[in-house]
């Protein structure tokens, strides 16, 4: 539960929101189930989860906030099962063939019929808002989840002008020359798997797991041009993710060594366990995220997107 996934964005304005402000701004657009003729909504949920009230939380100077999502399963091949059968029957029974207007009329009816009657299945997004250092996380590999998280809270909001973080210094091009046998910034250490692309829009992709990225396999791939797209890396032998050459942040994970000391916490309240956890979390992102861009030379300014 958070931080698996990781895009980065930089924002642009001082996050002034307080927690209590942010979960009135929220409230507007709460999560609610889908109604019997939606095929999907999307709203705001407490982010430590069903026994909590805030839509936002906040400790470690970070503040957490989740979007659900619910979507009605109604798979096109039944959609279009059920429309074949109805128009075999009304060909049979009228002598006639039904034309295409009819058949959009009858693929909109039977949609209507059938989606009350439809599975749901939801999902959630979390972000995470670091007022302190300009950054906000979203939790997820999709970019297209971010943007629409990213919208929800810029509606609640009324502006939330953010950007990806800028570097002077292309991701590719670095990894590539830490797999060629470049020193590698301090505290950092290659993992063992990446992934290699070669040039051009038709490029092929390589990748390798549970192996020695220095090896001379992966130098035959780079010798004939391929360069690095996601990398495998260690961070302080505290928490292990891949990176990729947009800078967001894959699979995630924190050694035993961080999440043990979980175990000090003296509650059986989940809430407590939670809240401990998020700190904690946020507290080991905080420390990695200038380090970092660091890596790659942030820019002064990140280019603003949409407000």
């Amino acid at each position: 539960m958070w931080f698996r996934n990781l895009r980065l964005y930089r924002l642009a304005q001082p996050f002034t929101t307080s927690p209590e402000e942010l979960h009135e701004a929220l409230q507007a657009a709460a999560f609610r189930p889908c109604g019997s003729l939606e095929p999907e909504t999307v709203g705001w949920v407490p982010p430590l989860g069903r026994q909590a009230t805030q839509l936002a939380h906040a400790a470690a100077d970070a503040i957490l906030v989740s979007a659900r999502r619910e979507t009605r399963m109604l798979p096109a091949s039944v959609i279009n099962e059920t429309l074949a059968e109805r128009i075999e029957t009304l060909e049979a029974a009228e002598g006639r063939d039904i034309g295409r207007r009819e058949k959009s009329t009858l693929r909109e009816q039977i949609v209507h019929e059938l989606l009350p009657r439809a599975f749901t299945r939801s999902s959630v997004t979390a972000a995470v808002v670091l007022p302190q250092d300009d950054w906000l996380l979203v939790d997820t590999a999709s970019k297209a989840r971010a943007e629409e998280l990213l919208s929800l809270l810029r509606k609640a909001l009324g502006s939330l002008p953010v950007a990806p973080p800028k570097v002077g210094t292309d991701p590719a091009n670095l990894m590539t020359s830490w797999l060629n046998g470049a020193t590698l910034p301090a505290g950092l250490a290659l993992g063992d798997e990446c992934e290699l692309k070669e040039a051009g829009d038709d490029a092929g992709v390589v990748r390798v797991k549970r192996v020695d990225l220095l090896s001379d396999e992966i130098r035959t791939h780079l010798d004939v041009g391929r360069r690095v797209s996601r990398l495998a890396l260690v961070f302080e032998d505290r928490m292990r993710f891949v990176l990729d050459d947009e800078l967001n942040i894959r699979r995630l994970g924190f050694e035993d060594e961080v999440l043990e000391s979980l175990d000090d916490v003296d509650s059986d309240d989940e809430l407590v366990q939670l809240d401990a956890r998020f700190a904690l979390l946020s507290l080991e992102v905080q420390r990695l995220l200038p380090q970092l861009v660091g890596w790659f030379g942030e820019a002064a300014e990140p280019e603003s997107a949409a407000a």
